[in-house]
């Protein structure tokens, strides 16, 4: 429950403006109450001053000593005039739709999504200007309502800055209509707590308080374990997932001892997969590209494979 909150605007109270110096000072008891407004995940004792239109700033106090014990913090979207008081608010849900093919997501995630009032859905745009998005393609295929959803650009560059201006944006939207009592859903390809950059705002919700739920999918290796019927690991196999970020020599370790390895982005690290296939003549590299799609492609001939550029979406499985 929300707790006391208080809020201020420094143009609503005619001599009494609230000034940011004060607001990052010790504040003491507080003039009046203006109206109340709901914060979600703000403890009882919380009070709250409005800077400016969209920025807010909290404190909380012993109630006994009147005393700060926290610092303050900066937030944004995440409280609502007191209108919305009585309104339900519903978890924000993490959907994992799995490596592409529509059918493989969970019967939990695709009932989450028939749920949905908005379903958010990563998007990025080709050299001619088009938006892309395989998430949304995914959710078209399972019949979901079109209207339901909304693409939101992420900038696909090594350099993250944008991306998190991205998120970022998301997150300011996906509250506010959090906190509207609208059933809201992020999705996310393959799982998303696994190697997904979406992790960012999952966590942003937690700090700011706000309700989240995770729902699991299948990784795009096991699927790809499944479309070349590998038996991935057995017995006292040990198997490690890396990025696309070994040299050929720290890939190389990593087969000398012994590893089943599973090389995520592949794309990254062309040179290092051709040279140690070259190296390690006894060893089987199993290459796959876009798992889960109607482009999925598999081969585990050698030649191809040292031959091969790699594209974005490819894994490689080593054992």
């Amino acid at each position: 429950m929300a707790g006391l909150l208080t809020y201020f605007h420094p143009e609503s109270l005619p001599g009494e403006a609230v000034s940011p110096p004060v607001a990052k000072g010790v504040i003491g008891m507080l003039l009046k109450f203006y109206s109340s407004v709901d914060c979600p995940g703000f403890p009882p004792g919380s009070l709250l001053i409005c800077l400016h239109e969209q920025e807010f700033y909290r404190t909380y106090f012993d109630r006994k000593s009147n005393k700060k014990f926290a610092t303050l913090h900066y937030f944004q979207h995440i409280c609502t005039i007191n209108k919305n008081k009585n309104k339900m608010t519903y978890p924000i849900s993490f959907v994992s739709l799995g490596p592409g093919e529509p059918e493989l997501i969970t019967v939990k995630g695709l009932r989450q999504l028939q749920k949905a009032d908005i379903i958010y859905c990563p998007a990025t745009r080709n050299r001619q200007g088009e938006i892309l998005s395989r998430a949304a393609d995914i959710i078209r295929a399972l019949e979901i309502n079109e209207t339901a959803i909304r693409c939101f650009m992420l900038p696909m560059s090594k350099d993250r800055t944008e991306a998190w201006k991205a998120y970022d944006a998301l997150y300011n939207e996906a509250a506010a209509n959090y906190a509207e009592g609208r059933q809201i859903v992020i999705v996310a390809e393959g799982d998303a707590g696994f190697y997904s950059s979406i992790q960012y705002i999952y966590d942003k919700f937690i700090e700011t308080g706000i309700d989240v739920q995770r729902i699991a999918g299948i990784p795009a290796f096991i699927a790809a374990g499944a479309l070349a019927g590998l038996h991935i690991v057995k017995q006292e196999e040990q198997i490690i997932v890396i990025p696309g970020t070994p040299s050929a020599e720290e890939l190389s370790e990593k087969i000398n001892a012994g590893y089943v390895i599973v090389i995520m982005k592949l794309s990254q690290c062309v040179e290092a997969v051709h040279a140690c296939i070259r190296k390690h003549p006894q060893t089987q590299f199993h290459y796959f590209e876009n798992v889960g799609t109607d482009k999925e492609y598999y081969t585990s001939d050698r030649q191809i494979i040292a031959e091969k550029s790699f594209p974005y979406f490819s894994l490689m499985i080593i054992q």
